[in-house]
């Protein structure tokens, strides 16, 4: 009797254990962070300008998703993640987005190769969702952005401007977030096309 208790209760694990492992595994989600077009337009400042690599700095510089929890506490979300490097994302938007505003006529990538004086050097410094408990779950971008005219020996630094952007959410969900990351960095694009417009 004993014996075949031991047997039934073997039968039952196998199918408990067969039917876990015959579920698919969770697959990560993905987002984009998308900036709308500039609403204001500007006289054309520059000719031409060259967009040097944008560079993240850690740990907001991989394609996870990063929140922070606590004072203290930032976790990254292997299941919700950016669709490409955030770098990638932002280097590709910022000639559109400056083109689209006027205040530049031509906007080339580094990788290009075309002979220009003016740089634009960018550094994504902060990149999450703040949600800490009983706080108002917030977008949080800030990018600092260096034009250098390199056409001396001694390259000069027409402005160093640190932009930031925040933006309240509606829920503490990945999708909230990445809307109001796309927010964000048309805030920064906006007032990025204003400092060069001064310039």
């Amino acid at each position: 009797m004993n014996r075949n208790k031991y047997v039934l209760l073997f039968c039952s694990l196998l199918v408990l254990f067969g039917c876990g492992m015959s579920q698919p595994a969770e697959s990560p989600k993905n987002y984009a962070i998308v900036a709308d077009s500039p609403v204001k337009t500007y006289f054309e400042k520059y000719e031409m300008i060259m967009i040097d690599s944008v560079r993240v700095e850690s740990p907001f510089n991989n394609t996870q998703m990063v929140f922070r929890l606590s004072d203290v506490s930032f976790e990254s979300d292997y299941y919700n993640r950016y669709i490409t490097e955030p770098s990638a994302i932002i280097e590709n938007q910022i000639p559109t987005s400056l083109s689209r505003a006027g205040v530049v006529g031509s906007i080339v990538p580094y990788s290009a190769g075309v002979a220009t004086n003016l740089i634009l050097k960018t550094v994504v410094t902060k990149l999450f969702g703040d949600f800490r408990k009983d706080q108002t779950p917030t977008a949080i971008m800030e990018i600092q952005f260096i034009l250098v005219d390199s056409s001396s020996i001694r390259p000069t630094i027409i402005f160093d401007k640190t932009i930031a952007s925040k933006v309240a959410l509606s829920e503490k969900t990945p999708e909230e977030l990445a809307k109001g990351l796309g927010i964000a960095l048309t805030n920064i694009f906006e007032e990025l096309a204003e400092e060069i417009s001064h310039r």
